[in-house]
């Protein structure tokens, strides 16, 4: 196996502060929050209907940009979940915004599963991250929108390591 497969399975070993602090100083702060804050604001008092973003992407990167408090909040870019569960403006800042490539991500994810009961974490690890790994990676659907093709690429893994870390990931998740 690669040195980057043996990277992401040493993630596991981290709680999911002391991993976002990791991916913090690897890939630095974001320089916006993910949400402009008036707009915010206006949405939730029921003004406008969608909420302008601020300039957060890295997807040229190929790096997602990760909530933090997605440890406390289920689905941070989600109009509706963030009205019904009435997440504060705090949640979308700069400060409470980590970068992370998709394996990275689906880690993250799991560490929230693992330490709330999968109270928080698991539909995005479950839904959106894990099948989008074993497409990518075990089935080889290399994706074709440039964005994605940065993302698959940036976190690349063969088949093998994809399946085999997929496989410890759900283990440690508890499936």
């Amino acid at each position: 196996m690669s040195e980057k497969f043996d990277y992401y399975c040493s993630l596991l070993n981290l709680g999911y502060t002391e991993a976002a602090d990791l991916l913090l100083n690897k890939y630095g702060a974001s320089q916006d929050d993910y949400y402009r804050e008036k707009s915010y604001l206006r949405f939730f008092n029921g003004e406008i209907k969608n909420i302008t973003k601020g300039k957060a992407t890295r997807t040229k990167e190929g790096l997602y940009c990760h909530h933090i408090f997605e440890n406390q909040y289920a689905m941070l870019t989600d109009s509706d979940a963030l009205l019904a569960q009435q997440v504060p403006f705090s949640a979308q800042k700069k400060e409470n915004l980590v970068y992370c490539d998709l394996i990275e991500h689906l880690i993250l994810h799991a560490l929230i599963a693992k330490e709330t009961g999968r109270h928080f974490g698991y539909a995005g690890y479950i839904v959106h991250l894990d099948p989008m790994v074993g497409d990518w990676y075990i089935n080889k659907n290399i994706p074709e929108r440039e964005w994605e093709k940065n993302c698959y690429n940036k976190a690349y893994l063969t088949s093998n390591e994809a399946e085999d870390l997929l496989n410890r990931v759900d283990m440690f998740v508890g499936d």
